[in-house]
Order: C-alpha cells, then sequence, then structure tokens
C-alpha cells in the first residue's frame, strides 16, 4: 500500500512536468492535431495543438507499474493488462504517426483499425487464456457466468473494440475523455480493491490527474488515438480480467452514450434521410456553434465546451453510482 502512494505522489507532479515539457517539443517542432473540416467552429483554435500525449501516459504508467512489480510479483491478470494497454497503445500510435505525416485529421481507415484491433484481441487472447477465463458477474445479480472459449473470445473482442472506440469516440472535448476514464477507474477499485488493480489503476489515476491539469480548456495537450486506444484498451483488460465485462457499460454509462449515438445517427439518417442529433458523438450535438447548415429531430441546447465536460462528468458520476449498485457494492 505504501510504495503504491508513494508512486501516485511522485507521478502527479511528475506527469504534469513531463507534459507541459513534451507539449512545448512539440509545438518547437510544429507538430500538432490536425482539425477536420466538418465540426465545430470553435474547435478551429484547437488546430496545433500538440497530441500524443497519451504515449507518454502510457510508457510512465508502464514504467510505474514496473517499478512496484519490485514489491508484489506479476499475476497473468496482470500481464494481460498491461499487454492490453501496451498493444492497443500502438495501435492508437500507428493512426496518429499516419495522421502527423499527411498534415490531416485521419490516419489509419475504420476497417484497419478494426482488422489490427483483432489481431491485438487474438494474441492476448491465445497468450493469456487462462487470465480470461473467469466468470462474468451478473449486473443486479449475485451470479456469474462462466463461457465456454468461443463465446469468451467474442466478448472479449467486443469489449476490447467497444472501450477503445468508446474512449476514442469521448475524445472530443479539453478534459472530457480523462475526466471520465478516471471515473471509471475509481469504479473499477471500488468494485475490484484488490492489491493487484490498486498497482494497475492508482498509477493510471494519479497521471490522468496530471494530464488533465494541462487538458483543461484550453489544452495545451491532448492525448491522441495513441492515448484513447492505450486508455480503452486497459479499461477493457481491466473488466475481462476481473470478471466485469457485463458490468462495464453501466459504469461505463457515457462511452455506451457516445458510441450508441452515433450508430443512432447512422441509422436515422440512413433510414429518414435527416439527423437525430445535431452532430455526432453526442457531445458536439450540444455545442454552440457547429459551422453547420442543416438541422436535426432533435434540438441542442448550445452550451459552453466547459460546461459540456463538466456536465459529462457528472452524468458519468451518476453511471459510477448505478455500476456500484449493479456490481453489489455494500451488499
Amino acid at each position: 500500500m505504501t510504495p503504491v502512494l508513494l508512486v501516485c505522489l511522485a507521478l502527479l507532479p511528475t506527469s504534469a512536468l513531463l507534459l507541459a515539457l513534451y507539449a512545448r517539443a512539440m509545438r518547437a517542432r510544429s507538430l500538432g492535431q490536425s482539425i477536420r473540416a466538418v465540426g465545430p467552429a470553435g474547435h478551429a483554435l484547437k488546430l496545433g495543438t500538440p497530441t500524443m500525449g497519451g504515449a507518454l501516459l502510457c510508457l510512465l504508467w508502464l514504467g510505474a507499474v514496473g517499478l512496484l512489480l519490485i514489491w508484489r510479483p506479476m499475476t497473468p491478470a496482470m500481464g494481460l493488462v498491461l499487454a492490453g494497454g501496451g498493444l492497443f497503445a500502438l495501435i492508437g500510435a500507428a493512426d496518429d504517426l499516419i495522421s502527423l505525416r499527411r498534415s490531416r485529421s485521419l490516419g489509419l481507415t475504420p476497417w484497419q483499425k478494426i482488422a489490427l484491433s483483432t489481431v491485438a484481441v487474438v494474441c492476448l487472447f491465445f497468450l493469456f487464456r487462462d487470465a480470461l477465463a473467469v466468470p462474468m458477474q451478473v449486473p443486479f445479480s449475485v451470479r456469474s457466468l462462466s463461457l465456454p472459449p468461443v463465446a469468451l473470445f467474442a466478448l472479449t473482442w467486443f469489449v476490447f473494440l467497444g472501450a477503445t472506440n468508446g474512449v476514442n469516440l469521448t475524445d472530443g472535448l479539453d478534459g472530457l475523455a480523462g475526466g471520465v476514464v478516471l471515473l471509471i477507474l475509481v469504479g473499477v477499485l471500488l468494485l475490484r480493491p484488490t492489491p493487484e488493480n490498486l498497482m494497475l489503476c492508482a498509477p493510471l489515476l494519479a497521471l490522468l490527474a496530471g494530464f488533465l491539469w494541462l487538458n483543461a480548456h484550453p489544452a495545451e495537450i491532448i492525448l491522441g488515438d495513441v492515448g484513447s486506444y492505450f486508455l480503452g484498451g486497459t479499461l477493457a483488460a481491466l473488466a475481462m480480467v476481473n470478471g466485469l465485462a457485463f458490468l462495464l457499460p453501466v459504469l461505463a454509462g457515457v462511452l455506451v452514450l457516445e458510441v450508441g449515438s452515433a450508430a443512432l445517427q447512422m441509422s436515422c439518417f440512413r433510414l429518414t434521410g435527416r439527423r437525430l442529433f445535431r452532430m455526432t458523438p453526442l457531445h458536439h450535438h450540444f455545442e454552440i456553434d457547429l459551422g453547420v447548415s442543416w438541422t436535426s429531430i432533435l434540438p441542442g441546447l448550445r452550451w459552453p465546451e466547459q460546461r459540456i465536460v463538466v456536465r459529462f462528468w457528472i452524468v458519468q458520476g451518476a453511471f459510477l453510482i448505478l455500476g456500484l449498485l449493479a456490481g453489489g457494492v455494500g451488499r
């Protein structure tokens, strides 16, 4: 317990300082985020913001957990979480590097991301099959389900792709994804307060706090796809090894809303020719100036960016409480 606390206390200021230095170096080399042509007008101000801050978070997290392994040996479950976060960080890094090289917001195509993610899941499944073979808790119940290998692989694939895409879609406003993931990690720790989870989650919580210090509006640095895929892969791995796969959609409700809004928007447009939301993912629907001429079935509320972020944090806090109830904390 004491080594974990000491490492976390050191990580928070260290991560903020290193991210600030990294952002300064990126600006000096004119390496920054590209903005898509169709999008909120206010986001033009984000053009050139240093990106790929998630790469530094991933490296610091791996180093911090590696340091803590001096006091406690690594288990197969911990190996899966470390490998899951690292592998998906590499996929996100490839996307970011292609985007930076081409000076555009699009890196890997959606199908390329799905293919690489599937390869990563196959590797994780066969390398850490025993760590994945844990009973999955049924929400709002004391029951757990043990799945056959085929169903377990399908669930693993679905959870990893859902979590990585959920964080990736949520990462659209300053501080939004970092704050949401931080709250989800708190939920994982409260539902499964094991020494292994403390070693994995506590350093990441400290790193996210340091990141949010610089990512608060107006952001000095952003996660990039390497960060969103790293966080999504880590969340998915934590859910699988702790038997929380069925609970994750409840605990990570904001991620579900973001992914669901994009799916609903596409379905509604194909069926009716009209947009359900002003723009997706969902957080864009509430923005003040989207810079678009089309209308939507649901009216937007036109909130400033900071208000959207804080209110989404509050909504995620409510999902956190619901997830704790679904997982039987205090039962």
